[in-house]
Parts: C-alpha cells; sequence; structure tokens
C-alpha cells in the first residue's frame, strides 16, 4: 500500500494545559450548530484520478425546499449542471414545534420529487451520534422522534439507535416514494471519539478507541442499508481539526491538550475501512471540509506554520486514491460572514487554485454555515446561492473547453482565531498577574467580536501574548518524560523538581514526548492524588504535548512523585519524577 508520508516529521510542540472548553466562542457555535446555516455544491461523481471534474455540481441549501414551486426559468443553468441535491437531516426532521430551519414534510415531499423527476440524486447530511433523541415507537421506522436535552450515551448500541432515529427524521420523503441517494456522514469517528463539539456546554466523554468507533459506525450503516438497500455513503472529515500521520492539525482550540487536536485522522480512517471492509460494507468517498483560509494561508501558531498545507490537502485525495474511493473537497470560506459576493469570490478561486496544483476531486463542495447567500432562488440574482451554482458550473464548463485553471497568490499569515483564546488560559495558569494586565486588551480587540467578520489582532500584540505565555512556561518546573513501544523513563538528565512549600500545592508542566511507532491516547495524573484525572491527550511519535498539573506535598515520597499515564484498557504505567533542593530557581 503506498504511503504518502509526505510531511516534515522534526516538530516538537508545545501545548496548552487541560482547559474546559467553556470558552467556546461564539463563532464557533455558528460553525458548529446542529442546524448551520449551510449550503454546498459539488462537481460531478465518478471522475478518474487525474481528470479535471466535470461541469456537474451537487448543491444543499438550508433553504433547499424553495426548489418545490420554484419555475424552471427561475434556475436553468443550475438545474441543467444539478447531479445531486442533498438535504440537511434536521431540516427533514417532523417536529410538533418546527425549528426555524425547518422544511414543511408536504414541502420536503415536493421538493424530492421535483428533484427526482428532473433526473437530479437526493442525498443527506446526517450521522449525529452525538446528540440525542427518543422514538416514540422504536420498531417503526415511520416512529416520531422526540428531542432529548440529556447527552446520549456512546456506548455499543449508538450506531444502530442513531440510524433508526435518522430513518425515522428523514420519513418526509422516503415515505413520499424519494428514498435518499446518498447518506453523508458527518465526521463520524470524531463525533463518537471527540463529542459535543457542536454547542456551548455539550461536551462530554466519547469512545476510548477507533475500532470501537468504527464499529458502530458499521451498525448505522448495516441499519440504513436495510431501510434503503441502494445508498451509497460519504464520510465527511472537518480535516483542519484533525492530525494526520503524526503531524499538526491546523487549529488547537482551548481545551485540546494535543497538537492534533482532535486525533490522527490517518489512525482513525484506516480503522474505519478495515472494519467496514470486513463488514462487507463499502465507503463511497471521503469528503474533506476545508475552507479557502487553510488552503490559502499559514496558521499563526509557529508549529502548525511548518505544515505545507495544500500538500497536506492533497495528500487527502492521494490517500482515497489508494482507497480506491472518491474524494470530494469542500471549497468555501469564511467571508460568508461578510457578504454573497465576497464568499463567491473566494469559492471560485478555490476552485482554481486547488486545479492548478494538481487536485482532481471527484466532488467539488461549496458549503457554508455563514448567514451568506441568504436564498437560494432565483438564479439571476448574485446574492443567491443558485447564481452562484450558476458561476460554478460556467467556470467548470471553460476549464474543460481549455481556460486553464488560475494558481493562487499565498496570503499574509492570518490570526488563527482560537490562538488567542489558548494563549490567554496558558496564561492563567503560569502568571495570573501578567493574564489580568493583558486580558481586557485581547478581549476587547479579538475575542467578543465573533458575531461580526473577523477582527484581526495587531502581529505585534499577537506576538506580545505569545512571548509572555513562552516566558511564564520557561519559568515554571518542568518534568519531562518519554514514552515509547515499551519504555517510559523521564527525559534523560532531567533534573529534581523543586518541592511543593508546606501546605501549597505546586504547578508544574509536564511534557510527553513520544518515540512510540503509533499515536497512544494518555490520561495523565499524579499517583495518589485524589483529584480528578486531567482529559486525555493524544501523543505521537516524534512529539510531545505539554500539561499542567497541581502537585500537593503529601504527594512527595522518597524524594518523588510518580505520575500514571494510562491507556483505555490497559495497566497504567508509572514514571518517579524526582523532587529536591538542588532544582530551585532553575
Amino acid at each position: 500500500m503506498i504511503d504518502n508520508r509526505d510531511l516534515p516529521s522534526s516538530i516538537i510542540p508545545m501545548q496548552m494545559p487541560n482547559i474546559p472548553f467553556s470558552a467556546l466562542s461564539k463563532f464557533l457555535l455558528l460553525r458548529l450548530a446542529a442546524l448551520p446555516l449551510v449550503f454546498a455544491m459539488l462537481a460531478g461523481h465518478g471522475v478518474r484520478a487525474g481528470e479535471m471534474p466535470p461541469p456537474k455540481i451537487w448543491l444543499n441549501h438550508f433553504k433547499l425546499g424553495s426548489l418545490a414551486d420554484a419555475r424552471d426559468e427561475g434556475w436553468p443553468v443550475t438545474r441543467e449542471g444539478l447531479d445531486t441535491a442533498f438535504f440537511g437531516i434536521n431540516t427533514l426532521w417532523p417536529l410538533k414545534w418546527p425549528l426555524p430551519l425547518s422544511i414543511p414534510p408536504e414541502t420536503a415531499a415536493k421538493t424530492a420529487a421535483k428533484l427526482h423527476a428532473n433526473g437530479i440524486r437526493i442525498g443527506v447530511e446526517c450521522g449525529y451520534f452525538d446528540h440525542r433523541a427518543r422514538l416514540t415507537e422504536p420498531d417503526n421506522p415511520a416512529s416520531t422522534v422526540v428531542p432529548e436535552h440529556e447527552l446520549p450515551l456512546l456506548a455499543p448500541g449508538i450506531g444502530e439507535h442513531t440510524a433508526r432515529v435518522e430513518i425515522a427524521k428523514l420519513r418526509p420523503i422516503w415515505q413520499a416514494g424519494h428514498p435518499p441517494d446518498f447518506i453523508m456522514l458527518d465526521d463520524p469517528m470524531r463525533r463518537l471519539t471527540v463529542p459535543g463539539q457542536d454547542s456551548l456546554g455539550q461536551l462530554f466523554t466519547g469512545m476510548a478507541d477507533y475500532p470501537t468507533a468504527a464499529r458502530e459506525v458499521v451498525a448505522y450503516m448495516h441499519t440504513m442499508r436495510q431501510q434503503f438497500p441502494k445508498v451509497k455513503f460519504v464520510t465527511i472529515i472537518n480535516f483542519p481539526n484533525w492530525g494526520w500521520k503524526g503531524q499538526p492539525a491546523f487549529l488547537v482550540p482551548p481545551g485540546r491538550t494535543t497538537p492534533l487536536n482532535w486525533g490522527d485522522a490517518y489512525d482513525a480512517m484506516e480503522t474505519l475501512f478495515a472494519v467496514v471492509t470486513e463488514a462487507g460494507l463499502d465507503i463511497h468517498a471521503i469528503q474533506a471540509d476545508f475552507p479557502w483560509r487553510y488552503y490559502n494561508q499559514k496558521p499563526a501558531n509557529a508549529i502548525a506554520a511548518t505544515i505545507d498545507w495544500p500538500q497536506r490537502l492533497l495528500s487527502l485525495e492521494r490517500y482515497a486514491r489508494v482507497k480506491g474511493v472518491g474524494f470530494n473537497l469542500v471549497v468555501n470560506s469564511e467571508t460568508g460572514h461578510l457578504s454573497a459576493e465576497a464568499f463567491a469570490k473566494d469559492t471560485l478561486q478555490y476552485l482554481d487554485a486547488y486545479l492548478a496544483d494538481g487536485g482532481r476531486p471527484d466532488h467539488f463542495v461549496v458549503q457554508s454555515w455563514y448567514p451568506h447567500p441568504e436564498q437560494l432562488l432565483p438564479e439571476s440574482e448574485p446574492d443567491a446561492c443558485a447564481w452562484l451554482c450558476a458561476r460554478f458550473i460556467e467556470r467548470l464548463r471553460a476549464i474543460h473547453a481549455g481556460s486553464p485553471p488560475k494558481p493562487s497568490t499565498p496570503q499574509p499569515t492570518p490570526l488563527d482565531r482560537a490562538e488567542p483564546e489558548v494563549l490567554l488560559h496558558m496564561l492563567e495558569f503560569l502568571d495570573p498577574p501578567t493574564h489580568q494586565r493583558l486580558a481586557p486588551q485581547v478581549n476587547e480587540r479579538w475575542l467578543n467580536h465573533h458575531e461580526d467578520p473577523p477582527v484581526a489582532l495587531a502581529a505585534e500584540e499577537l506576538m506580545g501574548l505569545r512571548t509572555a505565555v513562552s516566558q511564564a512556561a520557561a519559568g515554571k518546573p518542568r518534568a519531562t518524560v518519554v514514552i515509547g513501544d515499551q519504555e517510559l523513563r523521564p527525559a534523560r538528565g532531567l533534573k529534581p523538581l523543586p518541592p511543593p512549600a508546606t501546605g501549597q500545592t505546586a504547578k508544574w508542566l509536564v511534557e510527553v514526548a513520544s518515540t512510540a511507532s503509533a499515536s497512544k491516547l494518555l490520561t495523565v495524573w499524579v499517583d495518589g492524588s485524589t483529584s480528578k484525572p486531567m482529559s486525555p491527550v493524544w501523543v505521537a511519535r516524534g512529539m510531545s504535548s505539554l500539561l499542567a498539573v497541581e502537585v500537593d506535598p503529601a504527594l512527595v515520597k522518597d524524594g518523588a512523585v510518580t505520575l500514571c499515564l494510562g491507556e483505555t484498557g490497559k495497566e497504567p504505567q508509572k514514571v518517579a519524577i524526582p523532587v529536591g533542593e538542588a532544582a530551585i530557581g532553575n
């Protein structure tokens, strides 16, 4: 099997302490809401690797129901070039009290009928394992679905349960004789292992390993296939939030303590494909959610900035080819906060740039969870989604006629929106007085503006915040341990740590460096501590994660403090960290 490990391997990042996700911004809430203002266009299907995608698109818009009564002259280019239109699962959900984006059942049925009458296939984006709902008649596929506010239990059986819930949510279209042609699972491995990212206060514990999660995805697929025998499956991956082959993610927001953020997507996908194949099922395509700025601009984080992000994305497309499945690419832009015009400009630029760089996706996906474009129709209005659909189709036609795709010009490094939040949390732990001095300014200039278009902190202000964190971390005691396939030991040359003062807890940084051949999900705690262990962290070969611990004097025994590192289902490993006066002031 081809293994495109074409990214740098000598990256040793410094990570943040374990921090609650309570600071998740309103901006991220808009991005991840269960019913986002979302539309998507995807180009063509079944293209062999190396060929330009045909001028056919897929479309999703939160007002897809407006097609039910649309006149043909309102969307001529889009209708001709539309291969598939897909719904968001919760827009179809028949509710006693409809949500703002709900499509009435009769309108959904009429829309589905019109799509199939025009030879347009139907898809549904779904797979919300970490959203809880209850069936009033569990054995009835057309059961009423009742929302529940409690957090779901992500245990064996959640895959089949989620599928049955979503089959019932889909009843407005399949009861009308129009079952879905595509089921598009929204980052299923993330939802099962790192759940609760969709809204504030919704974080909870996920499944501990990828094989367990993959088996639930398979149970979901089996249940869907029993109801819809001809349906095909697409797995979506929110790629900037994942690491890849041991290398860091683009984003590491507050609360995540590993440079891989949600984990290693390569490990997750390898496990998923193996379990799906063993079950006699298949994945039709991988769809990468990868907005424009992650492709064309480097992150402000110094570690993530070492990665060639266009090549990172191209490596995922090559991975799909190795697996023999299709590859879909989301092309969108955060300028959807500003206007439909700005969003369309970036979307079309992204199309050209990816093709110019050698990408050949089977589907181009233009997806917005931002306020713009607000309307689907008519195609003649520049503020409508169908207007962008038409321009997209025309550009693909022009490329097929010989117009070369235009490469992009790299833009200046932007400010990663999550970084100031992470830095402030780290500073609050390490240096409270400096945190009190800098926090009001950063909050005013950055963190309180999430509803607006991105507001940039001046580069020198961001560098000042980074420097303050670096200086504060440099002055704190640090224990470094090395974990490998068969070993766990203190780093060589480790000096004793200063003991905690009598009656006071000491703040230490614990750096976990990995020489192991595979990524590990570890829980780290101080032996004998009665406090809750830190959340699990990922460590990957050639990289390190920095965590924070508080050590009580009573835990110092025989001149050492014992750290425990545990993998799920295995006996914890212990390592003694020397404590002594010799380290004071170092």
